[in-house]
């Protein structure tokens, strides 16, 4: 039994891990054969400073996209078998320049004749394999870049909280969502007639118009933890708005737990896009609305609040 095979998209990483290594093996035996000290491992720094010139650690890292310590490794051996050298930036003594030696510019020309077939013979497994493995990457790449492995794990992780539930609008939770939203305005800023609105006819403002108001309640006192509103602004547009959290139950994870309820919410409600607004002081919750995908853009149209400075989005 294959186990890695076996275990799916949840052993990706070992499975692509696993591939590399059986071509970086293979790509060891090549160079051998071919009589090159040269190591595949080596190629995109080696490629990277025959074609852009001397570089620091910090372009070769932002160039490839490998991390830092890896580069480092890779460059260290590069040095030791005479391929690379390092010199001090001449305009800032603190940084290392990295360029290869005339042993390693003059390996060029036996390695592009080495370098040849190698790309003929994984262009042979690709086009056997029948599918754009390329392109595949691509896309796989593209996808993580939009919204990275620890994001989306985070939201399925924290999705549920033990001993909380989560409750749509009930006329008896108005109170709590009026004494918690005023509580935490009142202790960074004033409360403003636009927050009135809402918070005195919750239901008039919000949910008669097509909005919704989740609730996070604690399942022994059957107190209302936390709040979070759903305003819809516009045809498939809703705002994120009016979320706070009781002090006694701030660090559980409840403001992300209502968060994230709230953008599932939105999604099945057919909204496209769920924007918010709120204030740079407020870096806790920034922290938090970024790490479930909220990204800072532009306010469209002035704030009907005078504390907001920062608006964010969430394309759904």
């Amino acid at each position: 039994m294959d186990l890695i095979r076996e275990l799916g998209a949840l052993s990706l990483a070992s499975r692509l891990k696993r591939l590399s290594d059986l071509l970086m093996q293979d790509g060891i035996r090549i160079y051998k054969s071919t009589g090159s000290e040269f190591q595949p491992k080596w190629f995109p720094v080696y490629y990277h400073l025959a074609e852009k010139g001397p570089s620091s650690v910090m372009s070769l890292t932002t160039s490839l996209g490998i991390s830092h310590p890896s580069i480092n490794q890779i460059v260290n051996e590069m040095i030791k078998a005479g391929f690379v050298a390092a010199y001090k930036d001449t305009k800032d003594k603190r940084k290392r320049v990295l360029a290869l030696t005339q042993q390693g510019k003059q390996a060029r020309q036996s390695l592009e004749k080495i370098w040849q077939p190698i790309r003929g013979a994984l262009d042979e497994v690709i086009e056997e394999a029948g599918v754009d493995l390329l392109g595949y990457l691509d896309i796989v790449e593209a996808v993580l870049k939009k919204k990275s492995f620890v994001e989306r794990f985070e939201q399925r992780y924290n999705i549920g909280l033990p001993g909380v539930t989560l409750s749509a609008y009930q006329g008896k939770y108005a109170a709590a969502f009026k004494s918690i939203n005023e509580a935490w305005i009142t202790e960074h800023f004033e409360i403003e007639a636009s927050d009135r609105l809402a918070l005195d006819d919750p239901e008039g403002y919000i949910i008669n118009r097509g909005g919704e108001i989740l609730f996070a309640i604690d399942d022994e006192t059957s107190q209302v933890l936390g709040t979070c509103a759903l305003i819809k602004t516009d045809q498939g547009q809703f705002e994120l708005a009016k979320m706070g959290v009781t002090k006694s139950a701030q660090g559980r994870g409840i403001g992300k737990l209502l968060a994230l309820a709230v953008v599932e919410k939105a999604k099945k409600m057919g909204a496209q896009r769920i924007h918010l607004e709120s204030n740079a002081r407020l870096a806790p919750a920034m922290g938090l609305y970024r790490s479930i995908g909220f990204v800072r853009q532009p306010f469209p149209v002035a704030s009907d609040y005078s504390r907001a400075d920062v608006y964010m989005e969430m394309s759904l």
